[in-house]
């Protein structure tokens, strides 16, 4: 697997052909663009142009979202439109006649509103036959309309004072009436009722007649508003449905061209001349150069993807189909640089052995796939990918333990006839085995992951890297002894831990990975430093610093290699789940065995396959990416034009 190659793509023109340009640019799918005109020294300075697409892209969008009109991506070919003033023109067609009708419409509505609220008030007032606006309308008597509580009833009467309060209804917790008071006493009285938690009620000026009359008519003018009201948001809809099509193409074009415009603040400019630069796929070249072959007074240049050292050049994954859904995880952790190492089929691999091992069941595998494949188009065919071939995985393994759906004993004579006595293997019967195999594994990735590490080192002439470092040929070597002088000791019986082996195979590389910085810069330089600043390394802080980074280094050797136990232990882990469904299932009634058995394995799928599939990342993560492997790489997003509905 490796990285698509780039090409560095130079594109200069007349100022009147930057708009075309960046809309072939778009139209291409495949041109990364940079921003260029960024160097100080340069005479070709950034664009720096107010959109003057703006407002008509959020007049439109109000007007569409006002009229209630849901905006979606629209094919506009046969739209004319193109000046700013254009598309103004369209919004006043159609915003001038909206704003008559929708300001009648909000007064209409907010008239129902205040009669609604009017009815409201007077519907407790029933009880009243005397006219408002005599009422109102009274010189040396005011009137107070509203609601007592009806705790506070009885306390009127503890007061002298020169008032009269009339009920009218009475309810749960509040009494509605009226209270008489002259006018000169109207302050002191009302701070009583104020007091007592009294709450006026404001009758509107233009009622008139008593309560039953007053509600007669307020219904009456609420009735013949509604109707008019219904009539205007009729023609709202007449207006939407004519507007409709015209908008939802001027929209999208008018969305193209201002997202197109933004991106002239990439382009530079000298006189009447632009300059553009970005990176497109080397096998693209030629389909890119199509698309401007009728624009003679603009030129494109290739060049290296190194030639210009104010860009990186971004990164496009390749892989084949076997690989390409793993694609997602190495992107979870960061794309490699340009020149850097593709990891994704290293990824593909290692997980899907891993998952197999940690999740191995004939049956749940077969599932897994299927499910796979039915849910392609709503999970995507990357997601689909990876998880019918973590089924499949899953399935061989299941085989070799010989579980189906927990069953462990199912599949027994088949290799029985087959003659392999010593599969299936039994989980429970053989721990010891499955521990020390999930060590093995995990010794045997971190050493590949070592040789990568070295690989890429010697690639990117990182002799530190590749021969001195931690991970490089000392840390190789250094770990593999080790590794295999535990072996040959603790489970052959071997004395491989002889005094030159110590001394050639463990103590000199320990050496080497401590003293890694001066003897990288001995290799590249050819003199002696212990570090790239040798004025602020003195020799106590080398020894202090590099004596704590080993205890680091060698601590990482043991952690991550006794990480790998997780791998065993979900295998027991599995087979101990599937056990308590086998035995809950041989407790109940025969009639309810089928039942317990499907939703354990349902459970048992769900929970501990979404647990085995995080700490296979994990296990990815940091115990191997953390030995060779660094993103920070640049995505690739060729330039176009995305529909959205939204304007900021």
């Amino acid at each position: 697997m490796a990285i698509e190659k780039m090409s560095l793509v130079n594109i200069a023109g007349l100022m009147d052909e930057l708009d075309a340009t960046l809309k072939r640019c778009c139209e291409s799918g495949c041109f990364h663009i940079e921003p260029a005109g960024n160097s100080p020294d340069s005479a070709m300075k950034p664009l720096s142009e107010k959109n003057e697409y703006d407002r008509p892209l959020k007049e439109l969008a109000q007007l569409s979202t006002q009229l209630g009109i849901t905006l979606k991506e629209t094919d506009f070919t046969d739209c004319d439109l193109s000046a700013p003033q254009d598309f103004n023109s369209l919004f006043e067609k159609y915003n001038t006649p909206f704003s008559e009708l929708n300001t009648k419409r909000l007064e209409l509505t907010q008239r129902i509103s205040e009669l609604g609220g009017a009815v409201r008030q007077i519907d407790h007032l029933k009880g009243m036959h005397s006219d408002f606006q005599q009422l109102f309308s009274m010189k040396y008597v005011s009137v107070r309309i509203g609601k007592l509580p009806v705790d506070n009833l009885p306390k009127l009467d503890y007061y002298d004072e020169n008032f009269f309060f009339v009920p009218f209804e009475m309810g749960k917790s509040f009494c509605w009436g009226m209270y008489f008071v002259p006018e000169r006493d109207k302050q002191r009285v009302d701070d009583i009722f104020h007091s007592m938690y009294f709450e006026r009620i404001r009758i509107p000026s233009y009622v008139s007649g008593d309560a039953d009359e007053a509600l007669e008519k307020l219904k009456q003018t609420i009735d013949v508003d509604t109707v008019e009201n219904a009539k205007i948001n009729e023609q709202i809809n007449e207006l939407a449905a004519k507007a409709e099509p015209e908008l939802q193409k001027a929209f999208s074009k008018l969305r193209f061209i201002h997202d197109t415009f933004d991106l002239r603040r990439n382009a530079a400019a000298l006189n009447d001349k632009f300059y553009l630069k970005g990176f497109i796929p080397e096998k693209e070249k030629g389909r890119f150069d199509k698309l401007f072959s009728d624009m003679r007074s603009v030129s494109v240049v290739y060049l290296p993807p190194d030639a210009d050292a104010s860009c990186e050049p971004p990164t496009v994954l390749k892989n084949n189909f076997l690989t390409r859904p793993f694609t997602m995880l190495v992107e979870m952790y960061g794309l490699p640089e340009y020149k850097g190492y593709n990891p994704t089929a290293f990824v593909a691999i290692t997980y899907t052995l891993l998952f197999g091992i940690m999740f191995g069941d004939l049956g749940q595998g077969l599932l897994i796939v299927l499910g796979g494949l039915a849910l392609k188009k709503k999970l995507g065919a990357k997601i689909s990918g990876l998880v019918t071939r973590l089924g499949i995985s899953s399935m061989i393994f299941g085989t070799l333990y010989g579980s189906f759906f927990g069953y462990e004993e199912l599949l027994d004579p088949v290799f029985e006839n087959i003659g392999l006595d010593f599969l299936p293997l039994k989980v429970f019967k053989q721990t010891n085995f499955i521990l020390i195999t999930a060590v093995a594994i995990g010794v045997a990735l971190i050493v590949i992951s070592m040789i990568l590490n070295i690989y890429i080192g010697f690639k990117n002439k990182d002799y530190e890297k590749a021969i001195f470092g931690c991970n490089g040929i000392a840390g190789l070597v250094f770990y593999s002894s080790v590794a295999a002088g535990l072996v040959g000791t603790l489970m052959f019986d071997v004395k491989v831990m002889s005094a030159p082996f110590v001394i050639f195979l463990i103590v000199i590389p320990l050496v080497c990975i401590f003293c890694r910085t001066p003897f990288s810069i001995a290799v590249k330089y050819k003199q002696w430093r212990l570090s790239e600043d040798e004025e602020k390394m003195t020799v106590g802080n080398f020894i202090v610093e590099n004596f704590f980074e080993m205890f680091e280094f060698l601590l990482s050797y043991v952690s991550n290699t006794m990480s790998f136990l997780r791998v065993g232990g979900f295998v027991l882990s599995h087979a101990g789940m599937m056990l308590v469904v086998m035995t809950l299932m041989e407790m109940c009634s025969a009639a309810a065995q089928p039942l317990v058995l499907v939703l354990g394995n349902l459970f048992v799928m769900v929970m501990e396959g979404m647990i085995v599939a995080i700490q296979i990342i994990r296990l990815e993560f940091y115990e191997i990416f953390s030995r060779f492997y660094e993103g920070g790489g640049k995505p690739f997003e060729p330039v176009g034009v995305k529909f959205t509905a939204q304007t900021e």
